[in-house]
């Protein structure tokens, strides 16, 4: 299948057909994990940590906090036996190990929600005519 091609290199659309089963099944875990999140990393480091990729047994976890990353892969290297019997058991998957790497924050902890401008005419013409609804001014015709 890979002959012809330099570098073991193989053309996109023979990759298309051919879906990698591994590949699918680490997205469908890696999905899985982020939907758990909570669950995994606890209350505590759940908004300060996401999952990045799950590849060949490997948890790669990200922080944006950098200054807590160096005491968090302290304390990974303690926890992990317990936390990749948890994991397996979950799971049902074998995990090497976890890897915590510094990352972009989310989106939206990164950049507040920009609301659009308000239109202060069009509210007080809505709210007008929410009080002409009850008797207070006539609708315009």
């Amino acid at each position: 299948m890979k002959r012809g091609f330099s570098g073991g290199l193989v053309p996109l659309s023979a990759v298309a057909r051919k879906p990698d089963r591994a590949a699918q099944a680490e997205a469908r875990l890696e999905a899985r994990l982020k939907r758990a999140w909570l669950l995994v990393v606890g209350p505590t480091l759940v908004h300060q940590t996401c999952l990045i990729r799950v590849h060949r047994g490997i948890l790669l976890v990200g922080c944006w906090h950098p200054d807590i990353i160096p005491s968090l892969r302290a304390s990974a290297e303690t926890i992990w036996p317990q936390l990749q019997v948890r994991l397996e058991r979950l799971w049902k998957r074998h995990f090497q190990r976890l890897e915590i790497v510094p990352c972009d924050p989310p989106q939206s902890a990164a950049t507040p929600e920009r609301r659009p401008e308000r239109d202060s005419l069009a509210e007080v013409l809505n709210l007008l005519r929410e009080q002409g609804k009850g008797g207070w001014t006539p609708k315009p015709r």
